[in-house]
């Protein structure tokens, strides 16, 4: 019996105050005026460097694009994947993906039939069949493998590195979609060895509603298939457009900062190891159940609160140097120095 529930995890409180307390501040200065345009950029610059060190990838910021949901960097990843055709005389790349995948994962992947792509969904009956039939399937024609770390139909925790070692060996691109595993299992993207990961900040990380990322190794690997302002540096009325060098090419138009200040307080709540922070419990419990054993996942209520700072964000007990500033540290005597320097993070 798998209990998911991940679906309705409520959100930190702490991380809603500071989300709400962001929002207030940079409304009072206003997003496009000089200081709230360069805090609002900094915001998710930050954002983007505390999704990559939560992923294993520290100073990785580059290969980090926010995203508003999982469904939403699933789309961009698998809609923009560049496949070889292996098959020369059968029509487009052959996709490989499970039966324990959410159709968020699926119904993109079958998309990919109107460019003359096939699709062949696989069971995971256990380790050992399963992967035997990813090496049949990529010594022939796969091209493409799309799969879950955590399944979020039975609560599996998916093969995902020998998976992608399997696909590796034929050239195959790997995507994976973490959705229900950040939160619950560590996740280090370069130890799992895939080529891309869809995330989501809320569910397991109990982060605000409508923020999520996606990471990529290789950006020439995937085709950049929506564009707005955040994705270029450069355009003209030829249609000439000189794209972002960074992961951040596949963001489009104007978030809520405020929900991404929010994240990274999740994130760090998420680092604070459980006894650090004090404060009576919190109202946040997910139930997760495996084998017929329905567990307790309790969050803390974080004391601390920093009452004369913009933010909200709460400052725990931290151990070592360099607690980052959000908002993004000293701005050389600008209205924002009071966000930054006020407002600390959890933990680093």
């Amino acid at each position: 019996m798998y209990c998911n529930v991940a679906g309705s995890g409520p959100t930190f409180p702490v991380a809603a105050r500071v989300a709400e307390r962001y929002r207030t501040w940079l409304s009072s200065v206003g997003m496009f005026s000089h200081v709230g345009y360069d805090a609002y950029n900094a915001a998710l610059d930050e954002t983007r460097a505390d999704i990559a060190a939560f992923v294993g990838d520290p100073g990785g910021a580059a290969h980090v694009a926010l995203t508003q949901s999982a469904t939403d960097g699933l789309n961009t990843l698998i809609g923009g994947m560049k496949l070889p055709f292996r098959m020369p005389r059968r029509p487009g790349a052959l996709i490989v993906t499970t039966a324990e995948e959410h159709g968020s994962a699926l119904m993109p992947t079958f998309q990919r039939r109107i460019r003359g792509d096939r699709v062949r969904v696989i069971a995971h009956r256990d380790d050992a069949s399963f992967l035997c039939e990813l090496r049949t399937l990529f010594a022939g024609e796969a091209s493409a493998l799309v799969i879950s770390l955590v399944s979020c139909k039975s609560g599996k925790v998916l093969p995902v590195a020998e998976a992608a070692r399997i696909a590796h060996a034929s050239g195959g691109l790997v995507i994976v979609d973490c959705a229900q595993a950040a939160g619950v299992i560590a996740i280090d993207v370069h130890a799992l060895g895939a080529d891309a990961y869809a995330f989501l900040g809320y569910k397991w990380l109990h982060g605000p509603l409508g923020v999520g990322a996606l990471w990529v190794r290789d950006l020439d690997r995937f085709e950049v298939l929506r564009l707005g302002w955040r994705s270029q540096t450069a355009m003209d009325l030829e249609g000439n457009i000189t794209l972002r060098t960074d992961a951040a090419r596949f963001e489009t138009g104007t978030v809520d900062a405020g929900a991404y200040v929010g994240l990274r307080q999740t994130l760090a709540v998420h680092r604070t190891p459980a006894g650090a922070v004090a404060g009576p419990p919190a109202v946040a419990v997910t139930l997760a159940a495996g084998a017929g054993l329905l567990a307790a996942v309790l969050a803390r209520r974080v004391s601390g609160r920093n009452p004369g700072g913009p933010s909200g964000i709460s400052a725990g007990p931290v151990a070592g140097p360099g607690v980052p500033a959000v908002g993004g540290g000293r701005r050389g005597g600008r209205a924002s120095d009071g966000f930054a320097d006020r407002d600390r993070c959890l933990a680093n």
